[in-house]
Formats: structure tokens, sequence, C-alpha cells
């Protein structure tokens, strides 16, 4: 018969950095399972910022937005990091800010702009 009187994972004690450093299985797992990224596809990052198919397609066209991984099928995703980027052009993209400045302030203007990208 199976012993159910252990700690479920409501109960379980917080993993703490000492766990990680002797190597406590469980602790890794945990710390794994946190670490997993959420990722999202293109139409997933326009409901979650309001853009439309063709502005996110062009910041993507611009380089202003890179996606993190390509499922098998070619699909795009996106992080969280990347959604978080994606805000940020936008409210900079509400102050005046052109994309060719957007992208030389997040690093990404070079590439762009020495094939005839920038605009």
């Amino acid at each position: 018969m199976l012993d159910r009187s252990g700690p479920t994972n409501s109960d379980a004690p917080p993993v703490s950095s000492d766990d990680l450093v002797t190597g406590d299985s469980t602790a890794t797992f945990d710390r794994h399972v946190r670490e997993l990224a959420r990722f999202y596809m293109t139409s997933d990052l326009r409901a979650a910022t309001g853009l439309t198919r063709t502005h996110l397609d062009f910041y993507l066209r611009e380089g202003v937005i890179v996606p993190t991984a390509r499922t098998e099928s070619g699909y795009l995703l996106f992080d969280d990091i990347e959604l978080s980027v994606l805000r940020q052009v936008i409210a900079w993209r509400q102050m005046g800010v052109g994309v060719r400045d957007i992208r030389l302030r997040l690093g990404r203007g070079a590439e762009h702009d020495e094939v005839g990208g920038g605009r």
C-alpha cells in the first residue's frame, strides 16, 4: 500500500540556496520548475499589447523585437523578456522616439543599419 503521509507540494518547505548547493534533487527539481519560461506566439503578443498584426510585423522586420525560438512548424515564439521589450518599445513610440533610435537603445541597430534596413 502507498504511504501518503509524506508532505505534499503545499506542505514542502521553501527551497533554500543551501539545498541547491548540497544537491538535494527535490530542490533542484523545484528550481527548474520555477525557471520554466513562458513562451508567447505572435497572437499572444498582440493580445497582451493591443498591437495590430501590421505593427507587430513591422517591428519584427525592423529588428526591434526578436523571436526567442521557433517551433518545428515555423511559428515564432517570444519569452517574457521580449514581451517587456515590446511594451517598452510601445511606450517609446508613444513618446515620439523613432524606430531607428529604439533599435539603437536596445542594441539591435547595427546589423539593420548596415544592410540598409534603417529608417
